[in-house]
């Protein structure tokens, strides 16, 4: 399996999973609930395990800071675990699961964002 995190939502996340010859799309609520449990919680409605995925895209230049920032951190992670390929993307498309399979293991993400970082930024008031 083939997975896609769109994490650009405010409280919910996009989930695209590529099971053999088709995408299959999950959204969940993130309210109370880390990206990993919802992570989990999609790949058990597909009856996939973590240990199922291939590859991951993550998609960055989106959303806000943080949830750019912990769905990369958490896309490296299981590629490091997993020993598997990892890919920045701008948007979910079709063709993800050939990009992914061509796109070599050992390279790990670093997060884009849709604006500049103001952490530390003193504010006018």
């Amino acid at each position: 399996m083939y997975l896609v995190i769109d994490n650009s939502a405010d409280n919910r996340v996009l989930f695209y999973a590529y099971l053999n010859t088709k995408w299959v799309q999950g959204e969940l609520d993130l309210n109370k609930k880390s990206l990993l449990s919802a992570l989990v919680e999609f790949a058990n409605s597909i009856d996939q395990q973590i240990n199922d995925i291939e590859g991951i895209a993550v998609v960055v230049g989106l959303g806000k800071f943080t949830a750019t920032r912990v769905a990369v951190t958490v896309a490296n992670a299981l590629a490091l675990s997993l020993a598997i390929p990892v890919l920045a993307v701008d948007q979910f498309n079709e063709n993800l699961n050939q990009q992914l399979a061509s796109t070599p293991k050992g390279i790990y993400l670093s997060a884009r964002y849709s604006a500049p970082a103001n952490i530390g930024i003193k504010k006018n008031k």
